[in-house]
């Protein structure tokens, strides 16, 4: 891969990205009150019907933001209210 990656024509690098950690992605948060509100103990029977049902949630979110601000809210977040390293905020932003 280096070896294909170090080709001149290639206009391409590798880099190396943080390990994925759900504490600090938003989308996570979504998904875990989705299945709450939406699919927990329940059988919709069909794909479409789950789709349907996840629509209304979706849709629903516009009218509750100060929810939606409260619930995803990220360890990232959070910690950055209160740095860790003041040139940074969080030792996760400083390996970026």
């Amino acid at each position: 891969m280096r070896n294909y990656l170090s080709t001149p024509d290639l206009e391409m690098r590798l880099v190396a990205l943080p390990a994925y950690s759900p504490d600090y992605n938003a989308d996570e948060a979504i998904w875990k009150w989705a299945r709450a509100e939406v699919t927990a103990n329940t059988c919709w029977g069909t794909a479409s019907r789950v789709q349907a049902e996840l629509a209304i949630f979706f849709d629903g979110l516009a009218a509750r933001t100060d929810e939606v601000r409260q619930r995803c809210r990220t360890q990232l977040q959070a910690d950055r209210v209160a740095p860790l390293d003041e040139e940074h905020g969080h030792s996760t932003c400083a390996s970026v």
